[in-house]
């Protein structure tokens, strides 16, 4: 079961997800499209890890927030 809930200060979205009896929670930040990272799409790029998972919800673009 996910379990979607948005935090006001940042925008940003947590999904907190369980999978076999443990909870996982996950931040995504949102970005519109002009503002997408460079990375956006990519599995490597310039030898660093791209950011190939993502999700639309109202408007935005949500990438996992990795400064958290």
């Amino acid at each position: 079961m996910r379990i979607l809930k948005t935090v006001k200060e940042d925008s940003c979205i947590w999904i907190k997800e369980t999978i076999g009896g443990v909870n996982f929670l996950t931040k995504w930040r949102p970005y519109m499209v002009g503002d997408l990272p460079m990375r956006f799409g990519c599995i490597d790029f310039q030898g660093k890890e791209g950011l190939n998972e993502w999700f639309n919800y109202k408007g935005y673009t949500y990438v996992r927030d990795e400064r958290y």
